[in-house]
């Protein structure tokens, strides 16, 4: 019996997959254009009739801005040409992997051009679509399949450390301040947004700006290896790190997540536990040993400070962010934070060592916010009896520390 089938057949087929890839495009392309022109109303307020009325192409050549030399490449587009094509090849081997990507109607090195300029700077879409010759509904197009890529890509570049890692983390901070078993550093920044439509009110922080809260766990290079992305602007730290999965993870002590001399360093909005330590609450009486314990934790601690003033500097965009759209929020936010680490396993330090043992200055640490800790009517009761225990582990583990740090 005949196996192969008709050519005819075989043709028919893929001209109906042809057709289906079209029709499935063209449903996104019409989604951008809808998308792009509520966001160029909100930042240039110009609305959709008189976008299509006015906006008339122009001719780019965009070779020319793959030609740069590398520092002027490196100083628009953040990153050198070798680590651009590195992420350009990694980004087209996803998006063959998963599908999104069967034919190239426009180069995938121009397409990550545009959007690494999106990411990296606070222009309009309008003005980079005119920058790079295209219209703004082809430019959100790329947009979006571009950080929803990057966001599928946070498993493999955002990485809870192992034993072996956690080892020699703790051995890194160890070495700089002294302070022992700290394998990550913890704290939220917040993302300045449009009002969103739903529940606006939620998203007001205590600086009055509509905003999400993201959470990150840093280690010594500034890596990160935990985010949490999505809560609102108006949910203090302690509660977003309770809603995080990293905290019922470390709740349950789970050994590939935390050994028992390990713990995370935060600052006074977090709660005590012995997987979290914190400052000695500066009531203005405190012991020379608590201030010595206090300023070796904040020379840990602010190295996730350090990573939020790069990561906001280098993707700008990250300072305030034009979308009303959850889902492009939440995207765009993860992309931003894994450029930030691809660079980093990349070879391109943003901490070295030796800058990590010097003595931080104060204007280093931001002051300290009080928060109102708001407990979660939905908490389980054994998840509470176990943050009871964790709690009073915490306290004879500070005591212990500090004893330690001043022997």
């Amino acid at each position: 019996m005949e196996n192969d089938m008709n050519p005819e057949v075989i043709g028919a087929l893929l001209m109906v997959l042809n057709q289906e890839e079209e029709e499935e495009e063209q449903v996104r392309r019409t989604i951008a254009e809808i998308a792009v022109a509520e966001l160029v109303e909100m930042e240039d307020g110009i609305g959709l009739a008189d976008q299509q009325a006015l906006w008339v192409p122009v001719r780019v050549f965009i070779n020319d801005y793959h030609t740069l030399g590398d520092p002027c490449f490196k100083l628009h587009f953040r990153m050198s040409r070798g680590l651009f094509e590195s992420l350009t090849g990694t980004l087209h081997n996803h998006l063959v992997r998963t599908g999104k990507l069967r034919r190239e109607r426009t180069p995938l090195q121009d397409v990550v051009l545009m959007v690494l300029w999106l990411i990296a700077t606070p222009d309009t879409f309008r003005s980079v679509a005119l920058r790079f010759g295209v219209n703004p509904g082809t430019l959100y197009y790329f947009y979006s399949y571009i950080i929803e890529a990057l966001r599928e890509l946070a498993a493999e570049y955002i990485q809870w450390p192992g034993p072996e890692e956690r080892a020699h983390i703790k051995a890194a901070f160890a070495r700089a301040t002294g302070f022992p078993g700290v394998i990550g550093c913890i704290d939220c920044t917040h993302v300045t947004i449009t009002a969103p439509l739903q529940d606006p009110g939620q998203h007001i922080n205590r600086h009055h700006q509509y905003s999400i809260n993201v959470q990150a766990v840093v280690d010594h290079t500034l890596t990160v290896r935990q985010l949490h992305v999505g809560e609102v602007g108006s949910m203090n730290d302690n509660r977003v790190f309770r809603r995080s999965p990293l905290y019922e993870d470390l709740l349950r002590d789970q050994p590939e997540i935390i050994s028992p001399d390990e713990h995370l360093v935060g600052d006074g909005a977090y709660t005590l536990t012995n997987f979290m330590m914190i400052p000695f609450p500066n009531n203005g009486h405190l012991t020379e040993e608590q201030l010595n314990y206090n300023r070796r934790l904040s020379q840990c601690r602010v190295r996730v400070e350090n990573s939020f003033g790069h990561a906001k500097g280098r993707w700008r965009r990250l300072k305030f962010l034009h979308a009303r759209n959850r889902d492009i929020v939440v995207d765009h936010i993860t992309a931003s934070f894994v450029l930030h680490n691809f660079l980093v396993r990349e070879g391109e330090p943003m901490l070295e060592e030796n800058e990590l043992a010097r003595p931080i200055n104060i204007n280093e640490v931001p002051p300290e916010v009080e928060e109102q800790v708001v407990d979660d009517p939905d908490v389980p009761e054994d998840q509470e009896r176990r943050q009871e225990a964790a709690e009073a582990r915490g306290a004879e583990k500070q005591w212990f520390i500090m004893n330690l740090l001043n022997d």
